[in-house]
């Protein structure tokens, strides 16, 4: 990744207002904190902070839905900034659910960098460990979030935050 003149909070204020522009152009808005319609009542979690968040784990490189989450539980942005978080399994499956919409963004997030190739499409599908399937493609290509296993969870939280 890039050096970011943001810091963290910088860098998720940013992500969230990118994504709430991408939804505004393409004329969806949240009904009872829901952006595609669905049985049942208000989610605890609103859809626009799960796709902000799924953004935010595949801008940073996580490899994985498991060193994702712990570094979320451990970093005080993120329990700043997202007061109310799933457990890593119901995170993985709103975002498999809500992967159409993300996908349907991507054209929007690219006309707005200008990049031909958005940081999602359908050749570079959302990683999750809730869906099996023979096309889903996992990037191994950042080395920066792999850390020893002697490092506990919230030690990588704070050596990730720093690279940003």
């Amino acid at each position: 990744m890039p050096a970011s003149p943001f810091d963290l909070d910088d860098f998720i204020l940013a992500t969230y207002c990118a994504l709430d522009d991408a939804l505004a152009h393409v004329g969806i808005q949240a009904r009872n904190g829901k952006l595609i319609p669905r049985r049942g009542g208000a989610p605890v979690v609103d859809d626009r902070e799960i796709l902000c968040l799924a953004l935010l784990q595949e801008m940073l490189s996580f490899e994985s839905d498991h060193a994702f989450h712990l570094w979320m539980e451990c970093n005080p942005a993120i329990r700043a900034n997202f007061p109310r978080r799933l457990s890593r399994q119901n995170f993985a499956d709103r975002r498999v659910l809500l992967t159409p919409l993300l996908q349907k963004l991507c054209g929007v997030f690219a006309s707005f960098s200008g990049e031909e190739d958005p940081p999602f499409s359908s050749s570079t599908p959302i990683r999750s460990n809730a869906v099996a399937s023979s096309e889903r493609v996992i990037r191994v290509d950042s080395a920066a979030w792999r850390r020893p296993a002697t490092t506990t969870p919230c030690a990588n939280a704070s050596m990730a935050s720093e690279s940003i």
